[in-house]
């Protein structure tokens, strides 16, 4: 996730899914090459790439976090072109922002979750990474603009 806004009552965070964007865009770049290089009827298979790597890019979901201090709100919204999906919760029922560790194939994956009073503990993206040090440094990030303590990352 990256930080989009930062001031005393407000963090907003957001995650573009770029391995779908990096996918789309190489799609499109060998489509392109094909149309170029080869004739009829050859191109059209080009022209399919370049119309699915626009698919592609079209419908990469955008996922935004809002931590607003002043309303007492956290928004988690999901957005992809034809639906958008919205939980609203209050920051006050917070009891912590943790790390959660899961292995698939041998390899470790890092989740940000959010843990409310209630029990519920959704993340704040869609897809794991494997980025350790990045979903460490957002949740402290949330932490210190919250005022929370640190709780222990999940295994």
């Amino acid at each position: 996730m990256k930080v989009i806004q930062h001031t005393s009552a407000l963090l907003i965070l957001q995650e573009r899914l770029l391995g779908i964007r990096l996918l789309g865009g190489a799609t499109a770049l060998f489509g392109f090459f094909i149309f170029i290089i080869f004739a009829f009827p050859f191109d059209l298979f080009g022209c399919f790439c370049i119309a699915i790597a626009a698919v592609m890019a079209t419908l990469s979901p955008i996922e935004t976090c809002t931590f607003n201090k002043v309303n007492d709100l956290i928004i988690l919204e999901k957005r992809h072109w034809f639906r958008r999906r919205v939980q609203r919760h209050r920051i006050t029922t917070i009891q912590g922002i943790q790390v959660e560790e899961n292995h698939w194939l041998g390899t470790p994956f890092y989740q940000v979750k959010l843990k409310f009073a209630s029990g519920y503990r959704p993340a704040l993206t869609q897809f794991a990474t494997t980025d350790r040090i990045a979903q460490h440094s957002i949740a402290e990030r949330i932490r210190d603009f919250l005022d929370i303590g640190h709780f222990p990352s999940i295994s």
